[in-house]
């Protein structure tokens, strides 16, 4: 079996390592639109146009089922890029990101039973993420209906935070610019009412420390760890079964390979040499 993972840079890499210790020795193709990044800063229309040409190479690599490991990508393009993949599975981030923000949110509440309001979502994303209102939109559908019976009592945020990409890509996950601009951002949605912060883009997993430093209390949902469990709990209806297994390799394509960073070079060397 193949799995394909889609992301318009290199922040995909997280899901791939998720995914990667959830179903072991399959075979992996990754693509990272690195010559068109960033997206999120990208109209709509871009980014659809984009995503379904790295789709179509992807298919044409004869993946069994695609993971679209960019959050812009799967609140802007995810229906084009089913299309474009059909009949072959795709996986999106939003889906899996909101019942796992849902399912934490229910956990926080039954387990603090002092709690006098309902618990505050926050959503960290790119621009694109946020224009789009993917996750608000879906969240307030309820994919969890019984979960959330009073609406307007779960206040709901997204919040752009274009910083931060760059400070990850420079290798900055642990650095006192950092935690100050993560504070900057996050300061104006703490309330005494503790809630669940949804990392929303998938360079974020990898300062997961910092931004639960930045909200004490606060349950943070790693939107990597949400999609690869969503391909899990889903691998017996995925069209070729595991008894078809690869090596574990990855093959590695980035449309641009001089872009892809230093930060990144050394997550790659040490997933192609099994150590992480």
């Amino acid at each position: 079996m193949r799995i394909g993972v889609f992301d318009s840079g290199i922040g995909g890499i997280t899901v791939l390592s998720e995914i990667r210790k959830r179903l072991g020795s399959v075979d992996y193709v990754y693509l990272g639109d690195t010559a068109h990044l960033p997206y999120g800063t990208k109209s709509p229309a871009q980014v659809e146009r984009l995503s379904v040409d790295c789709a179509r190479v992807l298919k044409e690599k004869k993946v069994d089922v695609l993971v679209v490991a960019c959050n812009t990508a799967s609140s802007l393009a995810i229906d084009s890029i089913r299309l474009a993949m059909d009949p072959i599975p795709v996986f999106g981030m939003v889906e899996p990101g909101v019942e796992a923000v849902l399912s934490a949110i229910a956990n926080l509440e039954k387990n603090t039973p002092s709690m006098t309001s309902k618990a505050p979502i926050v959503v960290l994303a790119t621009r694109a993420t946020v224009r789009s209102g993917a996750y608000s939109s879906a969240l307030k559908k309820h994919l969890i209906p019984h979960l959330l019976t009073d609406e307007e009592s779960h206040s709901v945020f997204e919040l752009a935070c274009p910083l931060l990409v760059p400070m990850i890509e420079e290798g900055w996950i642990d650095h006192p610019i950092l935690h100050d601009t993560l504070a900057l951002y996050v300061g104006p949605h703490l309330s005494e009412t503790p809630g669940v912060a949804l990392l929303g883009c998938t360079h974020y997993p990898w300062i997961i420390a910092a931004v639960q430093k930045s909200l004490p209390g606060w349950k943070v949902v790693d939107s990597a760890n949400a999609v690869a469990s969503a391909l899990e709990r889903s691998e017996f209806k995925i069209a070729k079964p595991l008894t078809r297994l690869g090596s574990g390799n990855v093959q590695w394509i980035f449309t641009d390979p001089d872009a892809v960073p230093a930060f990144a070079t050394k997550m790659i060397h040490s997933m192609n040499s099994g150590e992480i």
